[in-house]
C-alpha cells in the first residue's frame, strides 16, 4: 500500500485545510515496536510529529532520565521530527487522584515532577495525562485529588510554557466541571476520536461541540469495532463525520495516529504492519483535503 502526500491547492481549500496548520504524526507506543526507533519510523513514512511516552514505574520512567533525553534529542535533530507531547501512560496503572499516606501517592508527585522536567530538557510544549482504567475519575473525592494534582502540574509546567491535557472519557458536564475546579489557563481537553464511542457508546460530536473552546491543538485518531480494531474510517466511531467536524470549525494543531499497527486485532488485515501505518497515513492525509 504505497504513501502518496497528498498537495492540497490554494484555490480548493481555506488556509487552515492545509497541511501547514495540520500536522500528522502518531503516539510512539503505537508504531509497529511499541516505540522502538520510534523517531527514525516517523521520519521514514513521512510523519511529521511524535507524542512520547514516559514509561513505567517498573522501568524508572526510562525517558526522564538525561541519557535517554540526550539520544532522542539526537535522533530529532537527526530526523527532523516534532516531539509534540508527553503522554504519563502509566496513570492508567497508578492512579492520579491516589491519596495522600498512599505508596502509589508517592510515586504520582514523583511522576508529576519528572514529567515537567522532561518536558521541559526534550522542549516539549504539552503533558498529555490520561484518566482511564486506575485515573479514571468515578467519585467526587477523585475529582477532587486529580484536580489538585492538575493545578500543581499547571503551574509547575506553566513556568516553562508547557500546557497540561487531560484525556479522559467524562461527559461534556463532567470535563466542564473538572475544568472549573483545575481553573488554570494551560489545561485543556485532550480529544480522541474513538474512545467516547468504543468506551462508553457516546456520539464523538457531541463532545466535541461542548468541548471544543476547552480542546487543546492535539489529539488521537484510531477506529475498529473495538479498541484500535480498525484503519481509519472502517468502524463505527464516525471518523469522517470527526474530521469534517474539525475542518468545518478551522481546527488546526497536531492530529496523530493511535492505532496499534502491530497489535491484535488490527496487524490480521495485512502481512506488514508498516503498510497499515503506510495506509492509515494516506487515509488521514485524503480525509483532510
Amino acid at each position: 500500500m504505497p504513501y502518496n502526500l497528498l498537495y492540497h491547492s490554494c484555490s480548493a481549500f481555506p488556509s487552515f485545510f492545509l497541511e501547514s496548520n495540520i500536522k500528522i504524526g502518531a503516539c510512539d507506543w503505537a508504531l509497529p515496536g511499541s516505540g522502538l526507533y520510534a523517531t527514525q519510523i516517523a521520519a521514514s513514512v513521512g510523519l511529521e510529529a511524535l507524542s512520547l511516552k514516559i514509561g513505567l514505574y517498573e522501568n524508572d520512567y526510562p525517558i526522564t532520565h538525561p541519557e535517554m533525553q540526550q539520544i532522542y534529542l539526537g535522533e530529532q535533530q537527526k530526523y527532523g521530527i516534532e516531539y509534540c507531547a508527553i503522554a504519563l501512560n502509566d496513570f492508567d496503572n497508578i492512579p492520579m487522584h491516589a491519596r495522600e499516606g498512599t505508596k502509589e501517592h508517592d510515586i504520582v508527585w514523583d511522576l508529576l515532577e519528572r514529567a515537567v522536567e522532561t518536558a521541559h530538557a526534550l522542549h516539549v510544549p504539552m503533558i498529555q495525562v490520561p484518566g482511564f482504567a486506575a485515573s479514571e475519575v468515578k467519585t467526587e473525592e477523585d475529582m477532587e485529588h486529580s484536580a489538585k494534582a492538575f493545578r500543581w502540574l499547571c503551574d509547575t509546567a506553566g513556568e516553562y510554557g508547557i500546557s497540561v491535557a487531560g484525556e479522559n472519557l467524562m461527559t461534556v458536564s463532567e470535563f466542564t466541571k473538572m475544568h472549573e475546579m483545575v481553573g488554570r489557563k494551560n489545561f485543556y481537553l485532550y480529544f480522541d476520536s474513538q474512545n467516547y464511542n468504543v468506551f462508553r457508546g457516546y456520539d464523538e460530536r457531541k463532545i466535541l461541540q461542548g468541548l471544543y473552546p476547552k480542546m487543546c491543538n492535539q489529539l488521537h485518531v484510531k477506529d475498529g469495532t473495538e479498541m484500535s480494531g480498525g484503519l481509519l474510517g472502517s468502524g463505527p466511531s464516525g471518523f469522517h463525520e470527526t474530521i469534517d467536524w474539525l475542518k468545518a470549525h478551522g481546527y488546526t494543531g497536531y492530529i496523530l495516529l493511535e492505532n496499534y499497527y502491530d497489535q491484535l486485532p488490527l496487524r490480521l488485515q495485512a502481512e506488514n504492519p508498516y503498510d497499515l501505518l503506510r495506509e492509515d497515513i494516506r487515509i488521514l492525509r485524503q480525509a483532510l483535503q
